[in-house]
């Protein structure tokens, strides 16, 4: 389909291959995700623009890490697996079902995280979910409190 026919899979070594082949890497990486921090940079190009509600947009590969060390440090536990995706000609999406742990209770929220590409490499990401879940959670205890402080606080992942 367009330019989704062979993607950049690995922007480290250049390996290229089908849709299918992203979303494998991605799963695999969300599978256990705080593990893996530094991995995610390889399926984007070097300036990729990231947006996601609750949290500032980054561009580039290191701004990017640090937001999302930040993250596993307020929710080392945060899982993602992959429901379904689809293709556009130059959009790839990625429904998931997220999980992490906030304020002492088990929280589960919906994504669709929309990459668009350019020359097969992924510029943009931009994920869709409704922020007030989270919220909630966070605000419903002391516990939960201290999670948030942590996403503005310096990581312990990397």
């Amino acid at each position: 389909m367009g330019d989704l026919d062979n993607i950049v899979i690995n922007t480290k070594t250049g390996l290229r291959g089908p849709p299918r082949d992203f979303v494998a890497r991605f799963e695999e990486l969300w599978a256990n995700p705080s593990a893996h921090v530094d991995e995610f940079s390889e399926l984007l190009a070097a300036n990729v623009r990231l947006v996601a509600p609750m949290a500032r947009t980054t561009v580039g590969h290191a701004d990017g890490l640090r937001a999302l060390r930040r993250i596993f440090t307020a929710l080392p536990d945060l899982r993602a697996t992959v429901l379904r995706w689809a293709e556009t000609d130059d959009a790839l999406f990625i429904e998931m079902q997220f999980t992490a742990t906030i304020g002492g209770r088990e929280i589960t929220w919906w994504n669709v995280d929309r990459f668009r590409f350019e020359g097969g490499v992924a510029v943009e990401r931009v994920a869709y979910f409704d922020p007030s879940v989270l919220r909630r959670a966070f605000l419903r205890s002391v516990r939960g409190w201290v999670q948030l402080s942590r996403l503005r606080t310096r990581p312990r992942y990397g």
